[in-house]
């Protein structure tokens, strides 16, 4: 998986995303992803800091490689934003138990590999017509809308993304979507992007690879190098993910 996202105002970046990594399809979706992350602010990210705007200690440490998996159940941390709370001689953090998709998401919101979330917006498509991907692959062209109300009644991952946040304000924000899926229907593009307030955007752009002589495992950290929940020496930092810019009270 390959993704890039931003968050965007009068068509220039606040800052970009990226997340690298690999993830591995269970039978009712994904069933385990070790994903790194990396935050890139832009010069107007950093104007908006030198104002307050931003957690400058954070963005720095969002601005170095921090990684994610979720395997067997389990969430684990690693990276310079977690670093301050996990005890001298451990590298990993243990986030308690949490679905397989967890790491993969908070920027993309979408969710493809849930069987009914796609179900969802294939009957919400507008657009539907050929494409295609390499040399003489054939897929499928789809494109949409959903709303995030509508999303959260059928996408767990969505569910969990959010957390506990109510949708009273954020309920009605309506996320463009397009994505190819190829022959055998596997997702192989997704772009999402959603309206924010003062006139920004969120957008995201995520690819995907099928060839199994490619894939990567997913393993869980060494345990030696995990530091269990109990042990942390305070709370474990939320990156900033585009999802937080569409509540209130965030950074």
């Amino acid at each position: 998986m390959v993704e890039l996202g931003g968050l965007l105002a009068g068509g220039l970046e606040i800052f970009a995303v990226e997340q690298r990594g690999t993830v591995r399809l269970g039978g009712a979706g994904v069933g385990a992803a070790d994903v790194t992350r990396t935050l890139r602010p832009h010069r107007r990210m950093r104007d908006q800091m030198a104002k307050g705007r931003w957690n400058a200690e954070k963005v720095a440490a969002e601005a170095q490689p921090n990684r994610s998996i979720t395997v067997n159940g389990r969430f684990y941390r690693s990276g310079k934003l977690y670093e301050p709370v996990i005890p001298e001689g451990k590298t990993w953090a243990e986030a308690g138990a949490r679905s397989a998709a967890t790491a993969a998401y908070g920027d993309q919101l979408i969710n493809l590999f849930e069987p009914a979330t796609l179900k969802t917006l294939l009957a919400k498509s507008t657009t539907k017509r050929p494409s295609k991907y390499g040399p003489r692959k054939k897929a499928t062209y789809y494109q949409g809308t959903i709303t995030f109300k509508e999303l959260h009644a059928v996408s767990p991952t969505f569910r969990a993304v959010i957390g506990g946040r109510p949708l009273t304000a954020a309920g009605h924000t309506k996320i463009s979507w397009k994505f190819r899926l190829d022959d055998l229907g596997q997702a192989l593009m997704l772009h999402t992007n959603w309206p924010l307030s003062g006139g920004r955007q969120a957008a995201v752009l995520s690819q995907y690879s099928h060839n199994a002589a490619h894939a990567g495992r997913v393993v869980a950290p060494r345990p030696a190098l995990v530091a269990a929940a109990s042990s942390l020496t305070g709370t474990l930092p939320r990156p900033s993910a585009l999802v937080d810019q569409s509540f209130p009270s965030t950074e």
